[in-house]
């Protein structure tokens, strides 16, 4: 199992140890929380995600081939699913990230986690 999937299966035995929702956003929460401090140089407009109700930054560093991701929300559930999805797709290379046809929305179940607007920005992150 590669990367990825190892640390999509990870995500989602966590998450399915939550009963509800509320459980899931307090995840989220805690993962914002524990998140690295975010650079203020990269808090620029070309690094932000569109069509999202919060601020988002997603910004991609080629580190030895392997792309890594530095992320931020002014919002801490967004900030959560942000680092998240960060997290799963750091430490790869482009095409890894590229073959990889897990549709983290589906195999996280973040569709009935997350409200309609956070829904939105996450499909926007994952664009």
């Amino acid at each position: 199992m590669d990367l990825i999937n190892k640390k999509i299966e990870h995500y989602r035995n966590v998450l399915s140890m939550f009963s509800d929702n509320n459980d899931r956003y307090k995840f989220l929460i805690d993962l914002a929380r524990k998140a690295k401090p975010f650079p203020e140089e990269f808090r620029l407009e070309n690094f932000k995600v569109k069509g999202c109700m919060s601020q988002v930054w997603l910004v991609p560093k080629l580190d030895d081939g392997k792309l890594n991701y530095l992320c931020d929300s002014d919002a801490m559930i967004v900030k959560g699913t942000v680092t998240l999805v960060s997290d799963i797709y750091s430490g790869n290379t482009a095409q890894e990230i590229l073959n990889n046809d897990k549709n983290l929305m589906e195999e996280l179940d973040l569709g009935n986690i997350l409200s309609m607007n956070r829904r939105n920005g996450a499909y926007n992150m994952l664009n």
